[in-house]
């Protein structure tokens, strides 16, 4: 949409709306996270998403080779939880897409798409946002259950977290729409279309007001067959053999340091150190904090003010301890003081365990 364009006018193109895409994350045992079956467009008309979940009320009666045309629902973003795309998915997966907007090479069902709206900041009074984490975020259902202590304890549960986060939303490209007007414009239309439709899904299809996805996000499968994880993504081989991975790692590079001065190694001399009160031998505390967050959409990071308090907060911490005690009186204490800023900790602590890992 360009500078010029007003919602007066009509889309040439809804790819070229302002949006943050949902992506698609993969990990030990598979992947989470949205994106296109295959690399081909995919293509639907705006609906509602209630219109579509209650015209599908007999769906499990139909043939599951029926035809549909192809929609993509529009929900607003306090309607985008685990329940919701459960219900689409259930529906969409008694037919299979028409091709009354082109050809349909992948062969999935009529779901081609979620539009995720922003809600208008004048109507959120009273308006529940579920959290996409799990009740238990790094614990019990998801990647890294076996590697968290307490994996069970719920502490998410006043965000009614329901682990959206983690799931395979593979074949249903999602994007956010954050501008407020243009959110507006698409949820009447997308009302209207699905009040057009009546009890028969399969009426006007023309004209219609379209969305298009192009957010292959990678497979879900190798060749042979098997579930692509993290590691397979990142080992992945072209056809002359050569490494050319298929994703980006997590996590970036973490920072830490130690109050006081340097630690004493081997036969190094350190004038500020009364014999081995700097060794590296003595008990460590570590101050640390997490410099990132997730999201269902990564451009938008909503997470960022709480990493950026804990950097604050620790910061300040290291500044008042360095200006209020020298390095002489910080040697001699019983236990030595790390201050350590982690990435990747929103995904199984990758930055933490990397620390343990290479001073262990």
């Amino acid at each position: 949409m360009s500078a010029a364009t007003t919602l007066n006018e009509p889309f040439n193109n809804l790819e070229k709306l302002p949006h943050s895409p949902c992506v698609t994350l993969y990990h030990r045992n598979g992947r989470v996270g949205c994106g296109t079956l295959e690399r081909e467009v995919m293509t639907g008309r705006l609906l509602h998403w209630s219109a579509v979940v209650t015209n599908g009320d007999g769906a499990n009666d139909s043939n599951a080779q029926s035809s549909m045309p192809p929609y993509v629902a529009v929900l607003d973003e306090a309607d985008y939880t685990t329940q919701t795309i459960q219900m689409l998915q259930t529906f969409s997966s008694n037919f299979v897409a028409g091709d009354d907007y082109g050809p349909v090479a992948d062969g999935g069902g009529p779901l081609r798409g979620v539009l995720v709206l922003s809600t208008d900041p004048s109507s959120i009074d009273g308006v529940t946002f579920p959290s996409p984490e799990p009740l238990t975020p790094q614990g019990e259902g998801t990647p890294m259950e076996n590697l968290s202590v307490g994996s069970s304890y719920e502490w998410n549960v006043n965000n009614n977290g329901d682990g959206l986060t983690f799931t395979d939303m593979a074949g249903i490209p999602t994007v956010y729409i954050e501008d407020s007007q243009t959110a507006t414009y698409l949820r009447n239309v997308a009302s209207e279309q699905a009040n057009s439709i009546s009890s028969d899904p399969n009426t006007a299809v023309y004209p219609s007001v379209l969305s298009e996805f192009n957010y292959y996000m990678g497979p879900s499968e190798t060749a042979e067959g098997t579930q692509v994880t993290s590691q397979q993504c990142l080992e992945w081989r072209d056809i002359d053999g050569n490494w050319s991975p298929k994703c980006l790692p997590l996590g970036g590079n973490s920072i830490w340091a130690a109050a006081g001065s340097p630690v004493t190694l081997g036969n190094d001399n350190n004038e500020n150190a009364d014999d081995d009160d700097n060794s590296q031998d003595r008990p460590t505390i570590i101050l640390s904090a997490s410099i990132d967050s997730t999201s269902m959409f990564h451009e938008l990071s909503p997470g960022a003010n709480t990493a950026a308090s804990n950097i604050l907060s620790l910061l300040l911490a290291a500044e008042l301890l360095g200006s209020s005690v020298n390095d002489k009186v910080l040697d001699q204490l019983y236990s030595r003081i790390i201050f350590a800023f982690f990435q990747g900790e929103s995904y199984g602590f990758i930055g933490s365990r990397l620390f343990v890992k290479d001073v262990i």
